[in-house]
């Protein structure tokens, strides 16, 4: 109960120190009484007493939809203190069940306005406007010092994965792009120096130099230093020989044939190995013929390379 009547013994009453109270004399409020012994005349006055300490009402769950038509669940607890027992007595029949279903009221108008982000994300900023709406009535029936806290806010767990998912695939995306940039960023900054230690000799070396510095920090990686010198003059000496032995290129020797019947055979020139060629029609060319004449081959045996002599047959 929010205020209740002090039973008088021969008209003294006692009030706690936790309490403050009015008197009323034949129902009208003559004025305000404080903790400690009092007294009051019997059946003419009547004393009514509150608490005056912090009082603290639970708000049971309610649903909520929010914008963007989400339902969410939603529980609280609300503290408020009297500071005016005239107003709190006298003003309203009831302060303790007004001010609940104020706060319920209140959150489900506030709450109505949010997403479900701010929700969850913003309470603290979403408690401070339920309060501020809250402390304009309130203060009419004597009450302040409100404060509400938001303790729950749950939804349907389909709707809440759905929204995991949605939140992990933005964050996803959002990294790739941040990776994305990076590796632009590190690709122009490496050909830039790619670029600078080209066009300088002598950067390349210190580049080389810095590298063996930091291998052999290592205490278990054995170091062996070659001559840079040295290492293009090999490189510049396989570049040439690579170079000779492409213009080098070997002469397949023709191969001896024979006709025999409608075939034709021709022998390796240096094993004397015999192969089939095809057989012979009477015409200028090849009949189904599986080497063109004149085509390279190697030899099964001693893998000497011949080449098919062209043969017109009459």
């Amino acid at each position: 109960m929010s205020k209740k009547s002090v039973i008088t013994f021969f008209g003294f009453y006692v009030i706690n120190q936790d309490e403050v109270g009015v008197k009323l004399t034949l129902g009208k409020y003559t004025g305000l009484v404080e903790p400690g012994l009092g007294f009051c005349i019997p059946i003419l006055q009547q004393v009514v007493t509150t608490k005056s300490s912090i009082q603290t009402v639970d708000l049971p769950s309610q649903q909520v939809v929010l914008n963007g038509n989400i339902s969410v669940t939603i529980s609280g607890t609300l503290h408020y203190r009297v500071v005016d027992c005239q107003q709190a007595l006298l003003e309203v029949s009831d302060y303790n069940h007004s001010i609940r279903q104020l706060a319920l009221t209140t959150i489900s108008d506030v709450l109505g306005t949010k997403t479900i982000e701010e929700v969850r994300g913003n309470k603290s900023a979403i408690a401070e406007e339920i309060e501020q709406v809250i402390r304009k009535t309130s203060s009419r029936w004597g009450i302040a010092d409100v404060d509400i806290r938001l303790t729950d806010a749950s939804m349907d767990h389909n709707l809440l994965r759905a929204m995991m998912r949605e939140t992990e695939a933005s964050k996803e995306a959002s990294a790739q792009k941040i990776r994305a940039e990076a590796d632009q960023v590190t690709a122009k900054i490496f050909s830039e120096a790619a670029k600078t230690l080209a066009s300088s000799p002598g950067a390349m070396t210190l580049r080389v130099l810095q590298t063996l510095s930091d291998i052999s920090s290592d205490k278990s990686t054995v170091v062996v230093p070659i001559p840079y010198e040295l290492t293009q003059g090999m490189l510049q000496a396989t570049g040439e020989i690579k170079g000779v032995t492409q213009q080098v290129k070997p002469t397949p020797v023709l191969a001896e044939i024979a006709l025999s019947g409608d075939q034709l055979f021709c022998f390796c020139p240096s094993c004397n190995h015999k192969y089939k060629v095809t057989d012979v029609a009477k015409d200028d060319r090849y009949d189904k013929a599986p080497d063109i004449p004149g085509q390279q081959l190697s030899c099964g045996r001693c893998h000497t390379m011949f080449s098919i002599p062209k043969l017109r047959v009459s």
